[in-house]
């Protein structure tokens, strides 16, 4: 039997383990907590960004059910034809061989003054950091995009070629302005959801937004580079 001094020593002990592991759970508890918190945040960004290409798929599914309606039903040849007619143009137009005008965004994309007496200094923009801009708004449902006057094609190339960055093969200079037509709104929440603003201000660069009702984009001045298909010989 335990003698009477041992029961406090005992007690103490038991208190002491006890604190130590609510400390811990605590502790643990607020980490996960802001790792949560953390988390949620993104997913309610991702999820955002989900439900507007679920929008656009249906929206084109259905488009897509008309087409092939109009296709099977056509009321006369004629009706069948312009409907044909109205797609190629439509193609065209999304594969920027023709001219493209609708609503949209012009984002300029800037140099910020700098007081180079003061450390600063004006950073270079890379080939990377355009091609990431177009990604994500085609990824916003942009139908189509022009940068400085030049229309981005499927096949556009933008690279760095020495100190400067190609369209394809034609030199482009800041400031940038990049027109895109699609949902204006939707553009711009993209823009800012993906934090460029603050992206391109760390290299003192200043991206200015501006929504508008009719925007014009031109068509692709080129000639694309067919390296596989050959014209079909009559009667093959």
């Amino acid at each position: 039997m335990k003698s009477k001094k041992q029961i406090p020593l005992i007690i103490i002990a038991i208190s002491v383990i006890i604190g130590f592991m609510l400390a811990v759970q605590f502790k643990s508890y607020n980490a996960h907590a802001k790792t949560d918190s953390k988390d949620i945040s993104q997913i309610r960004q991702d999820l955002q960004k989900e439900m507007e290409r679920h929008r656009r798929i249906l929206t084109d599914i259905s488009k897509y059910d008309q087409l092939l309606y109009e296709y099977e039903n056509p009321l006369n040849h004629s009706d069948s034809l312009k409907v044909m007619k109205e797609e190629l143009s439509r193609i065209k137009a999304l594969g920027g061989l023709a001219e493209m005008e609708g609503s949209g965004l012009i984002i300029t994309i800037q140099n910020t003054p700098v007081d180079e007496e003061d450390g600063g200094y004006l950073s270079t923009i890379f080939d990377d950091d355009l091609r990431y801009v177009v990604n994500e708004l085609f990824g916003a449902g942009a139908h189509g995009i022009s940068i400085n006057g030049n229309r981005v094609t499927p096949t556009t190339a933008i690279r760095n070629v020495g100190d400067e960055i190609q369209m394809d093969t034609k030199i482009i200079r800041l400031p940038y302005e990049i027109k895109v037509v699609g949902d204006p709104n939707v553009l711009e929440s993209a823009m800012k959801l993906r934090g460029f603003e603050e992206y391109f201000a760390i290299v003192n660069k200043k991206i200015i937004m501006k929504k508008l009702d009719k925007i014009v984009i031109p068509a692709y001045d080129g000639k694309g580079m067919i390296r596989y298909m050959k014209p079909v010989k009559e009667g093959s």
